[in-house]
């Protein structure tokens, strides 16, 4: 991946970039989430008890698709509804502001780490860290 965080105006930072798949993925590469939570901010992570299934690779778009497809359908070949394997191919994410509407109704405000990690064979091949900062809703206003 070559993805970067930009300051895309003075309020709002977007996701840039690519995303290669050089080989066809198939479910054997299993997802698994967790969720970090530091209420005052500071960086003193503490494991968030909320339960996200850990699936297989394909699974894991098929569920972006059927949960989030409005967040998603902007994303220059994304893998498709029930493709699996996942074929070569890159997708680009061009100044995609996180969305706000995916947070849960009630979430509580701080800094959230969000860890991804993909497994195969027992593995870790892949990791991800993820750092968000939630505001109250009047932040802006």
């Amino acid at each position: 991946m070559k993805l970067r965080v930009r300051k895309f105006n003075r309020t709002m930072t977007t996701l840039n970039g690519t995303i290669f798949i050089r080989q066809p993925i198939s479910n054997d590469v299993v997802f698994h989430t967790d969720l970090f939570h530091s209420r005052l901010g500071n960086q003193q992570f503490n494991h968030y008890p909320a339960k996200l299934p850990t699936c297989g690779f394909c699974d894991f778009f098929d569920n972006l698709h059927n949960t989030y497809e409005e967040h998603i359908s902007d994303i220059v070949n994304v893998p498709r509804l029930k493709e699996c394997p996942v074929q070569v191919r890159e997708a680009h994410i061009l100044d995609k502001p996180f969305p706000s509407s995916v947070l849960p109704p009630v979430c509580p405000t701080g800094l959230w780490k969000i860890v991804i990690s993909g497994r195969l064979n027992d593995e870790e091949r892949l990791s991800y860290h993820m750092v968000l900062k939630v505001y109250e809703n009047d932040f802006f206003g």
